[in-house]
């Protein structure tokens, strides 16, 4: 019975999901409008950039700030010409002795990708319209950045960390490690998603979800007809380099039309709208589709300088006429195509999903470094079409994946469990009955039948006749040996003896 009730209580188990094994929390992202330009050099410096960001309230003034969402970094940072400590009486710089008083504030140095100095910071975070507040969040106050700091915002990094490679005052600045600390999610993961339709710039254009998988709440109908199916979840693990961590896929197989790509390593990039690729792809692109389009006049080749980066970038424009062309039968089959054994999946992007319309103009959304330095950088529009979930535990990436015939896997085989649940319970009733039906029936008197009452009323006579029949024989034996010996007595007497 034992077995039976573990078996039971397991089934119950895995039938009802329970939630509170973990924690989560979603907030809402926002992004900037993308500003457009006359100069198509200017455009596509705009374009390159997808300034994403959560709403936040920080310090006793409740400043507004926002804060964008980076890959490339794993710190949080906050940029002087945003806040200032002077301004919040809760700022406490955390670098101080314990009952210091006259506090000099002298920067540290920390040479991460972006950042050269600062100051080891702690204030009251408000995040969403307050619905997540962190009492003492701990961010880096940047005294100096490695290029100029127009270029730069208060951010969010998200990327991986090797512990042993990152100081713990800057470990402890990333905001999944805080929220973990601060008991407000259990496992260090998320996941970005964006809306069905697309909104207006300066309102919501999703959520990050942190702490919990996206099958594990209701979230389906807000997204793009995507499904988060348990059953159809894969991962990956991210490609690790000696000198540092990055959320980096190695694809099995990068095709264009029918032309294969020797560079199969991918880095994963939500600041970058576009695609950067290697000049591999360039070239492929250039002699199957631009090149005619070029002598055509439909199309050009223009390059357009970073500052931020201070590279040249290669980029493709074309004349907005252009755009109904590309849903036409002729190409079709130029498709770029990233395929992944282990997340079960072939990534598909069709040469109309690779163009941005803006103003009178086509901008094809790849772009190609002037140096060769870059492979593929992986931006926004992947996310757009294809969400994907980060797990900081396991450094790891995770899909569902589409396949329809799969879909209803989870609903099909939480049926049969749940059956298999019900059919045990009745066994389990079925078997306490009968246990104490046996108990009872030990400890209660049995009623004799009719037809038992009338056997043993024959069999309580019969051995009364015989009992009578006995003592009978037995008097009648005695009284005759009384009389024998009364009689031999007279006889003695009259002989004189």
């Amino acid at each position: 019975m034992i077995v039976l009730i573990y078996i039971l209580l397991f089934i119950i188990t895995i039938t009802y999901e329970y939630k509170e094994d973990s924690k989560s929390v979603i907030l809402k992202l926002y992004r900037d409008q993308i500003l457009t330009s006359v100069d198509t050099s200017e455009t596509m410096r705009h374009l390159q950039y997808n300034k994403i960001y959560i709403n936040s309230k920080i310090g006793s003034n409740d400043k507004s700030i926002k804060l964008y969402l980076r890959f490339n970094e794993y710190i949080t940072y906050i940029t002087d010409n945003f806040y200032k400590k002077e301004d919040s009486n809760t700022y406490e710089f955390t670098r101080k002795k314990d009952g210091e008083k006259n506090i000099e504030y002298i920067p540290n140095e920390f040479h991460t990708d972006d950042l050269n100095s600062g100051y080891e910071s702690k204030d009251v975070l408000k995040l969403d319209n307050n619905l997540l507040v962190l009492k003492n969040f701990n961010f880096i106050l940047v005294d100096k950045l490695n290029k100029e700091k127009e270029f730069y915002y208060p951010i969010i990094g998200l990327n991986l960390v090797k512990e042993n490679n990152l100081r713990p005052i800057l470990y402890k600045t990333n905001l999944l490690e805080q929220l973990k600390n601060n008991d407000i999610i259990t496992n260090k993961l998320f996941s970005i998603l964006y809306f069905k339709q697309e909104n207006n710039n300066n309102i919501e254009k999703g959520e990050i979800i942190f702490g919990k998988l996206p099958h594990e709440l209701d979230i389906n109908t807000q997204y793009k007809n995507f499904i988060f199916n348990e059953n159809n979840l894969n991962w990956i693990n991210a490609e690790i380099e000696d000198y540092n961590l990055k959320w980096k896929i190695k694809f099995d197989n990068i095709k264009y039309s029918n032309e294969e790509l020797s560079d199969l390593t991918t880095e994963l990039i939500i600041e970058q709208n576009l695609f950067t690729a290697p000049w591999e792809f360039k070239d492929i692109i250039h002699k199957k589709f631009f090149g005619e389009l070029i002598t055509k006049k439909i199309c050009k080749e223009e390059k357009f300088y970073n500052y931020r980066d201070k590279f040249n970038y290669f980029f493709y424009s074309c004349e907005s006429s252009f755009k109904s062309e590309l849903s036409k039968d002729k190409y079709k089959n130029d498709i770029l195509r990233f395929s992944s054994n282990n997340l079960n999946n072939i990534f598909i992007f069709n040469l109309e999903e690779l163009f941005i319309e803006k103003g009178t103009k086509l901008y094809f959304s790849i772009i190609f470094d002037e140096y060769k330095m870059f492979g593929w950088k992986l931006g926004n529009i992947f996310f757009e079409k294809y969400p994907l979930v980060f797990s900081l535990d396991n450094k790891a990436i995770g899909y569902y994946n589409q396949n329809v015939s799969n879909i209803n896997n989870k609903s099909n085989s939480k049926l049969v469990l749940i059956l298999i649940g019900l059919v045990l319970l009745l066994l389990l009733i079925i078997f306490i009955g009968i246990r104490k039906y046996n108990i009872l029936k030990k400890l209660i008197p049995r009623k004799l039948m009719a037809n038992e009452l009338l056997d043993n009323y024959s069999y309580n006579s019969h051995d009364n006749n015989n009992i009578n029949d006995g003592n009978k024989n037995e008097n009648e034996i005695t009284t005759e040996m009384i009389y024998k010996n009364k009689s031999n007595e007279n006889q003695e007497m009259k002989l004189g003896i």
